[in-house]
């Protein structure tokens, strides 16, 4: 840690930040990792007293790693660590005195001793006061390179971690898994036992051969299924759960059914469509949910797979709380008006967000293989709507995401102002980029340039009466408030 010089106070040899009480000191360590937050002992005999003293605990292997050469015996030695940090930071804590608000550990699971850092906390759940922990389990080979074999393997270790050390679950609130192969009983047990589980992440995971897994627990309140396994997965009864983030179900369909989930108000759903999947209804797919305000559905810039529906009834009953929807990489070059379908379903909409977007370094590209994948070549959807003139009366924001001034784009937003009667913004952004793509953009990018946005803007409104304000954003100007709501899915 390089040396802070600090301006000196009169009359006093001690530097003005060691000057501030303990209360503020402590607000700084905590937001720092444990082993920055250690190398603070050697500025003073006060400072020594502060590292055990910190109400928030991030432990993470990879403080203790060299990355470029992290094979085995780096793991080994990187979870080594981790355990003895644990271990002398909880020998010096006052129990009576501090509590933890949050210990967060991440660590490898390893063939070698899978136990060590459970015992670790769990002496840790005995003695001292510990509010929230959190433990991220990574792997030593990650899910692109992870065979069958390894996923059985990892789920062994697993399991073996979790029935040594049964205290460490208790008291988890947090557990974010990967790359494991469980047995068809071994998650409901994972849950069982972790009976304070507010926070479950689960990555490339699987459960049996293509099993159904079963999801009951009383507290879970967060929950994130992606690019796993599972034939079907079943919310039968979550009576805290409020949020849900499920992608990457290509091999199935319709594997998700919801239960018991009275506070569910937020929903995440991202898959790639091919051209073997039938269109899935949301209306079905979200069938028995009442209570959800926000949705995200996200298309990874291929087919579109919801299919545009005609809603009324008990169907759109699912649609009647939604306030804000987020319509994630739909594909470039493709009419836009069937998510009006949303706004014919969903009475009580305030804002829609949506990025067009083809993410070239994240798409298969290569003909062949799109071919064989049976991607699909057109990847847009048609809506047939019951009445085209309805009109909607709480749409307030329509935010756009790679705007082109391009015909399909532009009267998208025109209908879009006259459908939605009470729109007081449109906002209209350049296109997304990314470090690893921004080479493969398109030029130009049909953006238009200030001075020719007066013009797109008159195009849109012709004849038209709306009182919408149009905004246009160019690549870099994108409102802070805007990108959170985009991304916070």
């Amino acid at each position: 840690m390089e040396e802070v010089n600090c301006p000196k106070q009169e009359g006093n040899g001690d530097d003005r930040l060691s000057n501030l009480p303990d209360d503020i000191l402590l607000t700084i360590l905590d937001r720092l990792n444990v082993r920055e937050a250690t190398k603070t002992s050697v500025l003073s005999g006060r400072w020594r007293q502060l590292p055990p003293m910190v109400s928030q605990l991030v432990i993470n292997v990879w403080d203790f790693l060299d990355a470029s050469k992290c094979d085995k015996s780096e793991i080994v030695r990187g979870n080594k660590s981790v355990v003895e940090v644990t271990r002398s930071i909880m020998a010096r804590r006052d129990s009576s005195r501090n509590t933890i608000h949050f210990l967060c550990m991440t660590f490898f699971l390893t063939e070698d001793d899978p136990t060590s850092i459970g015992r670790a906390v769990s002496q840790a759940m005995v003695t001292q006061k510990v509010e929230l922990v959190e433990f991220t389990l990574l792997t030593e080979r990650d899910d692109i390179y992870c065979s069958a074999d390894d996923l059985l393997n990892y789920g062994r270790i697993f399991m073996l971690f979790f029935d040594a050390c049964p205290d460490a679950f208790c008291g988890l609130t947090r557990l974010n898994l990967q790359n494991l192969r469980f047995g068809e009983s071994d998650i409901p047990n994972v849950l069982n036992n972790c009976k304070r589980l507010k926070h479950l992440h689960m990555f490339n995971c699987a459960s049996g051969s293509w099993t159904m897994l079963q999801v009951e627990h009383s507290q879970l309140s967060e929950l994130s299924i992606v690019n796993c396994s599972f034939e079907k997965v079943e919310l039968s009864s979550l009576p805290r759960l409020t949020r849900i983030v499920f992608e990457g179900w290509m091999p199935f369909q319709d594997p998700l059914s919801f239960g018991y989930v009275p506070l569910l108000n937020v929903v995440s759903l991202t898959n790639v469509g091919t051209s073997q999947h039938k269109m899935v209804r949301l209306s079905k797919f979200l069938g028995g949910t009442t209570s959800v305000r926000d949705l995200k559905l996200g298309f990874d810039s291929e087919k579109i797979w919801v299919q545009p529906e005609c809603l009324t009834g008990r169907l759109a009953s699912v649609f009647h709380q939604i306030r804000f929807v987020n319509l994630v990489n739909i594909p470039e070059g493709y009419d836009l008006t069937w998510t009006l379908f949303i706004l014919k379903a969903a009475p009580k909409l305030k804002e829609l967000y949506m990025s067009v977007w083809d993410h070239l370094c994240v798409m298969t590209t290569d003909e062949k293989e799109r071919k064989a994948l049976s991607y699909s070549e057109n990847k847009g959807a048609m809506w047939e709507s019951c009445a085209s003139d309805f009109q909607h009366h709480s749409l307030a924001t329509l935010a756009i995401f790679g705007f082109k001034a391009l015909d399909y784009m532009m009267n998208y937003v025109r209908r879009a102002m006259v459908t939605a009667v009470k729109l007081e913004d449109v906002f209209l952004y350049d296109g997304l980029t990314c470090d690893e793509c921004s080479d493969k953009l398109p030029n130009p990018s049909h953006f238009p340039p200030k001075w020719k946005q007066g013009c797109v803007k008159k195009i849109i409104t012709r004849g038209i009466n709306s009182s919408a304000r149009i905004h246009f954003h160019p690549a870099g100007a994108t409102r802070a408030c805007h990108l959170e709501k985009m991304w916070f899915l």
